[in-house]
């Protein structure tokens, strides 16, 4: 793996296009983290049709909620961003991220993008240092 792997802006577009999967971590199980990284790695791996092994996790943000709601552009007469409890039978400690993307212009969509990434960024973890390195097998190929 490659340890210098940082993570980029791009990381939260599935807020804009179906809901950004995240997990309240105080709640968490090990096993929850386990399979909802394991799904979805699979799913990006089927959809790499070029080369499957580049896709994978090289690491996790650790973002608080609040700091998701917060965040705004000066465009913005409120919060970009919803975080939705989502909680399902498998994954109890699930919950959901979405842009506010009704009528907004791409422009402000990748302003608030990396709005968002600029307060989270420094929150990254490296996959092997995540909770003793429960998803250290699922990075992609070096």
């Amino acid at each position: 793996m490659n340890a210098k792997r940082k993570p980029r802006a791009a990381a939260l577009s599935d807020a804009e296009r179906n809901a950004l999967s995240m997990l309240r971590e105080r709640h968490a199980t090990d096993d929850e983290i386990r399979k909802v990284a394991e799904g979805l790695v699979a799913r990006a791996r089927s959809s790499q049709h070029q080369n499957p092994s580049k896709a994978g996790v090289f690491g996790v943000l650790r973002i608080i909620c609040k700091t998701v709601r917060d965040s705004q552009t000066e465009a913005d007469v409120r919060g970009g961003y919803c975080v939705y409890d989502t909680a399902l039978e498998h994954s109890p400690a699930h919950a959901e991220a979405f842009q506010r993307v009704s009528g907004a212009k791409e422009a402000l969509r990748e302003l608030r993008r990396q709005t968002l990434f600029a307060a989270v960024h420094e929150t990254f973890v490296p996959v092997d240092a995540f909770r003793n390195g429960l998803l250290a097998d699922l990075a992609p190929a070096a």
